[in-house]
């Protein structure tokens, strides 16, 4: 299979083969049958003594007992030979379960258990779910895939922690807090917000040298590198949030850059911005900086209350510091151009539109910044996700189906509450912020596939309505399936003061909304005010970074950074070629071997091939060549329809602080939630894939450009990986 894989840069076909080699070889030594499979490794007779039985939970064994013919018969090995060669060994590799380090299950087998568990004795929807799942239509978070079926209940994909800092005690107490969470197979978010700045002497009696978040911050990351080691699927990782008000903010901003102290290597650091600041930015003001036990109101308020309270302790309170905005501005841009953070997540977009605003400010996000919940010391927030794959909506004639696209929405939403309910939790506080809130977060993977898909380019016009309608079918049917749901159960406990229960719903929070019209939002708030909602939020944007490669999509709703893609795994590293890109191609019997070599030897840019039609240059445009603003237009686009955030990423060729700073404020007026999660920059050099470095230019063809692109690899962002999308 690694053979056949490396040719998969003459075409996609060879990663389909090499693939199909990989299951078949994988099906000669697992049982065909799912009961008997079940019942062999659930008690460990008929299988090699090496092996260990797997630890299934023993109502999953007793119904997989029950209902054997019947999900028997419906499983379609067949499907497991449509996995390309990366998509199949990141399944391997992480996914499905093993005895004695050898995989031992079937993807078929993975899709079943988790439609099982999911809805146990209620067989139609556990067909309806495996359907969904077998063809890859949507996924749940890498949690459910890895533990559903097993005594490792852990689904929830998302924690956002909020440590007591109320004395030095509390606060090291918070590390323990962290460590259940981790092996809690979750990504984390939390603020540091209330730690007291670093000062020479503390306001409060008896007074003390404060030593800020630093040492904090060391201990965090030192106590995520050793829970890491006991993690065999992911990599401990957190995201800090702290406001920019904050007195430890500058060396906060550069902690994982070369300028730290002590840099960073599982944390991520990520600014919480409020609109006074953005004003100062662009006025060339000055930025006052305290120690939080000196302001407490910034922490209970936003808003037009938030600047009026800051303005008040800036006349009568004395700052710690002061530092002129755009000077801070410019340490963020330096740290960003090196490390691709701080995250940027504004304060005041996010809590004025948000559906947990009744029940406090909202201080912090999570790991990835596309999960916005309230949350305290007594209320760790939690989310459970799932992606749809919505390119596979697209049907032949290009045109897009979005009653197939609701009615999947549906199954993930009822399939997403089903696992909220049969998940265990770290810690009884966890357990009752899920109890009282039941938040959820649907999102997509592949869109910049579904707009290939089309034959749309990801700037066009064309794109930027199907980008809406997708967002918007997503949106209706998770609130419809939620009310549906209140009506049958009851809402959330918190429903009764949230703006839901006066009607107002995320995309009544958002200026100048452009509807399709396609669906009755009128109706729908009518049955709301009168049932409830099930969920107190309900869709976002995650990165999909792990699922959407086993789903064969790129990642989430970005562009593709390049027409060629390489793949890590273990038997090293293979490139191909964008499939759409060869598959459009071939049909104008363009796709040559002057062609392929072309493209290599441009990075995956196609834009100075002469050959290739001006049509298809713009259509593969990749993320180095696409205006950010376009992308930041198609979140701002999409908005009105995500209850939480979105984990937005940009790429920048030449970052400078102007540009940036351009980028920020044009994402902070259009009102998005995160401004900024990854930055990616350009680098000087960028190696040729293997082979194609002694290959002859086409005759007539440009030489390939001397500065090009280093794109991540999907292992060098932890945090995207440790997200659990």
């Amino acid at each position: 299979a690694a053979t056949v894989a490396a040719s998969c840069t003459k075409h996609p076909h060879f990663s389909v083969l090499a693939g199909r080699i990989f299951v078949a070889s994988l099906h000669k030594s697992i049982d065909k049958t799912f009961s008997t499979w079940v019942a062999q490794h659930s008690s460990g007779i008929d299988v090699p003594r090496v092996w260990r039985p797997l630890p299934f939970r023993p109502d999953f064994v007793e119904l997989v007992g029950r209902l054997g013919t019947a999900l028997d018969d419906v499983i379609v090995h067949s499907r497991d030979f449509s996995f390309t060669y990366s998509s199949i060994r990141a399944l391997a590799h992480t996914y499905l379960l093993r005895s004695a380090g050898v995989v031992i299950e079937r993807p078929q087998y993975m899709y079943m258990r988790v439609a099982l568990v999911a809805h146990a004795d209620n067989l139609d929807l556990v067909l309806e779910t495996y359907e969904a799942l077998s063809n890859r239509r949507f996924t749940p978070a890498s949690p459910v895939l890895f533990n559903a079926g097993t005594r490792t209940s852990h689904y929830a994909s998302c924690f956002l922690y909020m440590p007591d800092a109320s004395t030095p005690s509390t606060r090291l107490r918070s590390v323990g807090d962290l460590d259940s969470l981790w092996l809690a197979d979750g990504g984390i978010g939390l603020s540091l917000g209330d730690i007291p700045a670093k000062r020479y002497l503390s306001i409060a009696p008896p007074p003390y040298p404060q030593p800020g978040i630093g040492p904090l911050l060391r201990v965090y990351d030192a106590h995520a590198e050793y829970t890491g080691v006991h993690r065999h699927k992911r990599p401990s990782a957190a995201t800090i949030h702290l406001p920019i008000w904050h007195a430890d903010v500058r060396g906060f901003i550069v902690s994982r850059t070369n300028q730290a102290h002590r840099r960073l290597k599982n944390l991520y650091p990520g600014l919480w911005i409020p609109d006074v600041f953005m004003h100062r930015l662009q006025l060339h003001g000055k930025w006052s900086l305290f120690d939080p036990r000196d302001v407490p109101l910034l922490q209970t308020s936003f808003g037009d209350d938030f600047t009026r309270a800051y303005e008040e302790y800036e006349r009568t309170v004395a700052p710690l510091d002061h530092i002129g905005a755009r000077d801070l501005w410019n340490i963020i841009c330096r740290a960003q151009q090196e490390s691709g953070t701080p995250f940027i997540m504004y304060q005041d977009n996010i809590n004025a539109k948000n559906n947990h605003k009744h029940l406090g400010v909202i201080r912090t996000s999570n790991l990835c910044t596309e999960i916005v919940q309230f949350s305290s010391p007594s209320h760790t927030a939690v989310c459970t996700l799932a992606s749809i794959a919505v390119a596979r909506f697209v049907r032949p004639d290009r045109t897009y189906d979005f009653d197939a696209l609701h009615t999947t929405a549906r199954l993930a939403v009822l399939t997403t509450n089903a696992f909220l309910d049969r998940s265990s939790y770290p810690n009884e506080i966890c357990a009752q912020s899920v109890a009282d809130t039941r938040a959820i977060g649907i999102g997509v993977q592949g869109l910049a596939d579904a707009f290939m898909a089309s034959d749309l380019s990801f700037h066009s016009n064309g794109a930027r309505q199907l980008n809406r309608e997708i967002f918007e079918a997503i949106y209706h049917a998770a609130y419809d399936t939620s009310c549906s749901l209140a009506e049958q159960h009851g809402p959330y406990p918190l429903y009764a003061k949230s703006p839901a229960a006066h009607g107002t719903l995320q995309h009544d929070m958002w200026d100048d909304v452009v509807l399709s019209g396609r669906y009755d939002f009128d109706s729908l708030r009518r049955r709301i005010l009168q049932h409830g909602l099930r969920n107190s939020m309900l869709t976002t944007q995650m990165p999909t970074a792990s699922t959407a490669k086993l789903l064969g999509n790129f990642d989430s709703i970005e562009p593709y950074t390049s027409n060629i893609i390489t793949h890590r795994v273990l038997s090293g590293d293979y490139t191909e070629v964008c499939p759409w890109l060869v598959s459009a191609l071939t049909s104008r019997g363009l796709w040559t071997e002057d062609i392929r070599v072309a493209i290599l030897r441009r990075h995956g840019s196609i834009r100075d091939i002469p050959d290739i039609p001006l049509h298809l240059k713009d259509m593969f445009m990749t993320a180095w060549e696409i205006d950010p603003k376009i992308v930041i237009d198609m979140a701002a686009d999409r908005g009105p329809f995500i209850d939480q955030a979105q984990s937005m990423s940009l790429t920048v060729a030449v970052p400078t602080s102007a540009i940036l700073l351009d980028l920020q404020m044009h994402a902070w007026r259009r009102g998005l939630k995160t401004g900024l999660y990854y930055l990616r920059a350009q680098a000087p050099a960028y190696p040729l894939p293997f082979g194609v470095g002694s290959l002859p230019l086409p005759t007539g063809a440009p030489a390939a450009p001397k500065h090009t692109p280093v794109l991540p690899r999907l292992s060098d962002n932890s945090a995207c990986a440790g997200c659990e999308a």
